[in-house]
C-alpha cells in the first residue's frame, strides 16, 4: 500500500480519484529553505528535505513501505511563491498573477525498497483580469489557506482561465499519471 506522507487534502482526493490505495500521515515539514535558487531546484529541494524531516521520525516504521513524498510551488516570473502566512501576502501574491500568467510546479519522490523515482512537472495558467469581488471573497474568507501561490485550480483560479498548458493533475498537486506509471 502506497503511503501518502502529506497532510495535503488535495493530493489525497487526487489519489482517490485515480482509484490509488494509501494511507495518509500527516506530517508538519519545515519547508524553510533558500529561495535563492531557480524554481525547478527549489520544489525538488523541499521534497527532500521532506522525506529526510519524514525518515527521521518514521523510518522504521515504514521499512517495507512505498512512500509518496510531493511539493508544489508558483512561480510568476522569477518569483517563487509558497503558502501565504496571511491575507496581505496572499494579495500581493494574487496581484503578481492578475491578469498575467503562473507556473505550478509539482515535484514528487517515490521511494520503496526496490526503487527511487524522482518527477518534476509543470502547468502553466494564463489568467484574464481577476473580478475584484471574488478576489475580495476568496481572501477574506480564507480560501487561500494552504495553497502553493494561492492558486485554487478548481474554485477561484478556474473561472480567470484563459488557457492551460500542462495536466490539471499537476496544478492540484501530483503529477497523478506519472505516478501511476511506477506504482
Amino acid at each position: 500500500m502506497l503511503i501518502l506522507a502529506s497532510s495535503s487534502s488535495s493530493r489525497a482526493k487526487l489519489l482517490r480519484e485515480e482509484n490509488i490505495e494509501f494511507k495518509q500521515i500527516a506530517f508538519d515539514y519545515d519547508e524553510n529553505l533558500n529561495k535563492n535558487i531557480p524554481a525547478n531546484l527549489y520544489v525538488q529541494n523541499v521534497v527532500l528535505e521532506k522525506e529526510k524531516q519524514f525518515l527521521t521520525v518514521f523510518e522504521k516504521d515504514f521499512l517495507n513501505e512505498t512512500i509518496l513524498f510531493a511539493d508544489s510551488i508558483v512561480c510568476t516570473g522569477n518569483k517563487i511563491l509558497t503558502k501565504a502566512n496571511d491575507k496581505n501576502e496572499a494579495y500581493e501574491m494574487l496581484a503578481l498573477q492578475d491578469g498575467k500568467s503562473a507556473s505550478i510546479l509539482s515535484a514528487f519522490l517515490l521511494v520503496s525498497a526496490q526503487k527511487r523515482v524522482f518527477s518534476l512537472s509543470k502547468t502553466t495558467l494564463y489568467f484574464k483580469k481577476f473580478d475584484k469581488n471574488a478576489l475580495s471573497d476568496y481572501v477574506e474568507n480564507g480560501l487561500y489557506q494552504g495553497k502553493a501561490g494561492c492558486i485554487m485550480h478548481e474554485g477561484f483560479h478556474g473561472k480567470f482561465i484563459l488557457k492551460q498548458i500542462g495536466k490539471s493533475s499537476t496544478a492540484l498537486g501530483l503529477d497523478t499519471q506519472t505516478l501511476k506509471a511506477y506504482l
